[in-house]
């Protein structure tokens, strides 16, 4: 058996399951793996040299393009490094297959170098994990060691789909031409698509309100149209935030606006008998606080692949194809229409902030947009204003971590050719800034950054401001000049600091042919969090 055979057979084997992008992370343990991909004009590579923001490039890459995407790294803590994207791909099912270099234990230890435990490092944020064996003497043992890795790549694409890991030790000499795969691996054929519908184990009762929590994804038209249908036959309310992807006039797009307007008799009017709930994340806080608050009230939670437990939901029905008057639905659309003129209003008349900033961006951009949205501040003030129906939504709510959403805007935009606008905080920004450190950035990003001089999250919540460690280690100033790092990465940034600024950079930024990267709202000298709170006092 030739030297690294067994890297050499792993090319074919991942075109058979349709991985075309491959995200490579330098080093030197790694040098078979990167010949291998470079070498092959059918993949895609891209090299991203800090492992924690590749890691989120090829979740953003994977999430916009719907398909699996393979990550490349060298052992050691580059390893590691991968954790927060591996997590957060587990939690937003997305596929991932995360191919590391490892050293053949040495039998001296001290000999040993760049060398931690790799055995199954993601273990509870992953569908798997496969090791080859250091040495394959035998064609017998290659071919069994591939069978156990195609099994592992069918794992992550079968629902619910995930990350897998799978770990290669490589003996030296690394640095040499691989040898011909032994094996041909033929395209997999396409198998039947699984029909079999999830029925509810129990029908929607026909006399009472039921509310459908649909949470975070990218649903097809048929499972947006079958919740439309449902909304006609049942007293039914659907919630469906921003990130949801479902705009309809028959569903509530603003939970957190409505239940911080209703009263307590409109709050007793919007409590339902029935909660059902499926897909990802949901972000309101008052509407999880709502939920949890309903003590008697019975709850089901729709496991599987929506686009089926959706269809299955429907078919179990009681009364299928019957219309009713949906006065329940009319009770929460009569609320949210109030509040959402009246958060009109608000946005007219208070001075410059960031709620208003994220007012004029979201109006503000191109049609058919993909606005990627960061955790903390920004996707909170998002699910104030109203959803455009052209534009699609996404963010890392999966773990709702700040660490990577720069580098899932980056991943997403380096494979799409639409407009990817992505709205985040300053820290986030900085935390996330290599990122920026792309030979190839997206021009097809741009990038819009909160300043309110810290984590401004915290000045926004009840509570954290009466600790007296709250401003050194909450809010967590930084002197970081956001021009300046910009620029160090050959991105062109420019700042403004009130609304008329605002309205005019937007324009440049969205213009075509701008050179324009990054546009810093500056709003230090903003009172956000007392115009934020007031915003929510009746």
């Amino acid at each position: 058996m030739q030297h690294l055979q067994h890297i050499a057979e792993l090319g074919p084997n991942l075109l058979r399951y349709g991985i075309r992008h491959v995200i490579v992370a330098p080093g030197s343990r790694n040098a078979p793996l990167i010949q291998l991909f470079t070498s092959n004009s059918s993949f895609s590579c891209y090299s991203i040299v800090d492992e924690r923001s590749a890691g989120y490039v090829a979740l953003g890459m994977a999430r916009q393009l719907r398909e699996p995407v393979a990550i490349v790294t060298t052992s050691g803590t580059a390893v590691m490094n991968l954790a927060p994207a591996v997590a957060e791909a587990y939690k937003q099912q997305i596929p991932l297959i995360v191919l590391t270099a490892d050293r053949p234990l040495e039998q001296i230890p001290q000999f040993n170098n760049q060398v931690i435990d790799q055995i199954a490092p993601f273990f509870n944020h992953s569908k798997g994990f496969f090791e080859f064996p250091p040495v394959l003497r035998t064609e017998e043992d290659l071919q069994h060691s591939l069978a156990s890795a195609d099994q592992l790549i069918e794992t992550a694409l079968t629902y619910p789909q995930g990350p897998v890991h799978i770990n290669l030790p490589m003996e030296e000499p690394l640095y040499e031409m691989l040898p011909e795969p032994l094996f041909s691996s033929d395209p997999l054929e396409e198998n039947a698509p699984n029909t079999q519908l999830f029925q509810s184990e129990k029908p929607l009762p026909s006399k009472k309100k039921i509310v459908i929590l649909a949470g975070m994804g990218v649903y097809n038209e048929e499972a947006k149209s079958t919740l439309e249908g449902l909304t006609h036959s049942f007293n039914l309310v659907v919630v469906a935030e921003n990130i949801t992807n479902m705009p309809s006039d028959r569903f509530i797009a603003h939970p957190e606006l409505i239940l911080a307007g209703a009263d307590e008799k409109e709050r007793t009017d919007l409590a339902p008998d029935l909660v059902i709930a499926f897909g990802g994340q949901v972000v309101s806080k008052r509407l999880k606080l709502f939920v949890q608050s309903l003590k008697q009230v019975e709850t089901r939670i729709l496991e599987g692949d929506p686009s089926v437990v959706i269809k299955g939901l429907k078919a179990s029905t009681e009364q299928s194809g019957s219309k009713v008057s949906n006065s329940y639905l009319e009770t929460w659309k009569q609320i949210e229409v109030r509040e959402q003129a009246r958060a009109s209003r608000f946005f007219d008349e208070v001075p410059f902030c960031n709620l208003t900033a994220i007012h004029e961006i979201l109006f503000a951009l191109p049609e058919d947009a993909m606005v990627h949205l960061g955790n903390s501040a920004a996707i909170r003030y998002s699910q104030l204003v109203p959803v455009r129906r052209d534009l699609l939504y996404y963010s890392n709510r999966g773990t709702s971590g700040i660490d990577g959403s720069v580098s899932a805007a980056v991943g997403a935009s380096l494979v799409s050719d639409r407009t990817h606008v992505l709205v985040v905080g300053d820290l986030s920004f900085v935390y996330d800034s290599n990122a920026l450190w792309n030979k190839n950035f997206p021009q097809n990003l741009k990038i819009i950054v909160l300043n309110d001089g810290g984590g401004g999250i915290f000045r926004l919540l009840e509570g954290p401001d009466r600790m007296d460690f709250f401003e050194e280690y909450s809010v967590t100033h930084h002197p970081v000049s956001l021009e300046l790092l910009s620029q160090a990465f050959g991105r062109d940034c420019s700042r403004v600091t009130n609304r008329e600024e605002l309205q005019e950079k937007l324009e440049t930024l969205f213009s075509p042919g701008s050179i324009l990267s990054v546009l810093e709202v500056d709003t230090t000298g903003s009172e956000n969090s007392r115009i934020f709170k007031q915003f929510f006092k009746k």
